[in-house]
Formats: C-alpha cells, sequence, structure tokens
C-alpha cells in the first residue's frame, strides 16, 4: 500500500485530472444504470442507459488509456536520449 501512496504522489495535475474525470465519469454510467432500474418500467435497463454506459466506459479507459500510451513513450524517449548521450561520451574518450 506504501508503494501505491508513493506512485499517487508523483502524479502531475494534468495524470490527477484524468484519473478523477475518468472516476467521475464511471460512477455517473453506473448511478445511471441503477436508477433506470427504478423508473417506470420497473426492473428493466432502457437502451439508452446501456449506451450511455458503454459511451462513459469507452471515454474513461480513453483519458486512462491515452495517459499511460505518453508515459511510456516518454519513458522510452529518455532512454533513447540517455543512450545516444552515454554513446556521444565514449566517443570523446
Amino acid at each position: 500500500m506504501k508503494h501505491l501512496k508513493e506512485e499517487f504522489d508523483k502524479l502531475t495535475f494534468k495524470e490527477f485530472f484524468a484519473y478523477m474525470l475518468s472516476l467521475a465519469c464511471i460512477a455517473s454510467a453506473i448511478v445511471a444504470i441503477f436508477l433506470s432500474l427504478y423508473m417506470p418500467p420497473q426492473g428493466e435497463i432502457h437502451s439508452s442507459a446501456l449506451t450511455y454506459f458503454g459511451i462513459s466506459s469507452a471515454f474513461a479507459g480513453s483519458l486512462i488509456g491515452i495517459s499511460a500510451h505518453f508515459s511510456n513513450q516518454l519513458v522510452k524517449f529518455k532512454a533513447e536520449v540517455m543512450a545516444a548521450i552515454k554513446e556521444k561520451d565514449e566517443e570523446k574518450q
């Protein structure tokens, strides 16, 4: 659990905002599904509520996926730059 707190503390505002927005989006979609159970006709989930849930889940997934994709690309880019710097230093010596 300590590791998760350390990772959470490293997040930038943009990443924090994306994760919180995706969490709020999923929570509102779940609330919409449960509310549709209690609207007439009771016990039946309308197809529009299911469509809303699907779209909200896709949006939340894209927020998280885009964030993860670009952080992976940044790590790869940093590694390539550091390798190039080490290679240049070795050539000079």
